[in-house]
């Protein structure tokens, strides 16, 4: 069962084309031992590691040692567990600067967060979840957990549900087929929140889904609409407030497609 769903995730890849055959075979598991590590996920041990993987504890270890010699991953004896090290965040920064979405959608975002004073998150696709790539909190609030490089299942989420509908319809129906063979997050189940999600996409623009992470949280979600692709969302959290539903329906989902034009337009105007 966990090879099965390690391949479904790794087949999701493959939703934008062929994976490559001429792949190394013990860089790829290199690779995805670091995949396990996220805001969720800080220290993982050797054994976690090689049970989520599906690995004998021999090849894992071996991994475990090349990584930490590289400096990618720590040992942490305390915790007796794995945490990530300093290549990990010179590499995430340098990425992280390269990414014109970023540069492009993070002073609308922060205006909207200080008008609306609710939590904003752009992400795009990893796989089978969605990657934060910059969040905004309102002044005098307290960050949630779901800050830059943290994951949402696609299923569950604003988010997730927002990109799946931004998809080609062929594109579309292989992703939710790589959901359902996942089993992620108990996929089926969500399902139907999905469908009525599209709905309300075709009709409104935005998706709106209660308490999707956190307890008495609320989210709002549109995607950014690109020439021939919508990779990218952005996603409005409201925490704690009895209104919030109505807030984020009546008076973010404008605010939150405004966003989304401008940073859209921006964009392919960059990309020429």
């Amino acid at each position: 069962m966990r090879r099965r769903k390690m391949d479904a995730d790794v087949k999701g890849l493959a939703v934008v084309g062929p994976q490559d055959q001429g792949q190394v075979d013990s860089l790829q598991r290199g690779l995805e031992v670091l995949r396990l590590f996220d805001s969720r996920h800080k220290h993982l041990s050797a054994s976690e590691i090689a049970a989520k993987l599906g690995l004998t504890r021999a090849t894992t270890l071996k991994l475990l040692s090349t990584l930490t010699s590289a400096n990618f991953l720590r040992f942490d004896s305390q915790r007796d567990a794995f945490e990530p090290h300093v290549a990990c965040l010179a590499l995430g920064r340098a990425a992280r600067r390269g990414l014109e979405v970023v540069r492009v959608a993070a002073p609308l975002m922060r205006q909207l967060t200080e008008v609306a004073g609710v939590q904003l998150y752009l992400s795009t696709r990893d796989r089978l979840h969605m990657l934060v790539l910059e969040h905004c909190t309102p002044p005098g609030q307290e960050e949630s957990t779901l800050g830059t490089g943290a994951r949402l299942p696609i299923a569950p989420s604003a988010s997730g549900r927002a990109y799946l509908w931004a998809q080609k319809p062929a594109q579309q129906a292989e992703l939710i087929e790589l959901l359902k063979a996942a089993n992620q997050e108990s996929v089926y189940r969500f399902m139907p929140g999905v469908y009525a999600a599209f709905q309300e996409l075709e009709e409104q623009g935005w998706c709106f889904v209660p308490s999707p992470i956190t307890h008495e949280s609320n989210s709002i979600a549109a995607p950014v609409h690109l020439r021939g692709s919508s990779e990218f969302v952005v996603a409005a959290m409201s925490v704690g407030t009895a209104d919030s539903e109505q807030n984020l329906r009546e008076v973010v989902g404008p605010q939150l497609l405004r966003v989304c034009a401008q940073i859209g337009r921006s964009l392919d105007g960059t990309l020429g």
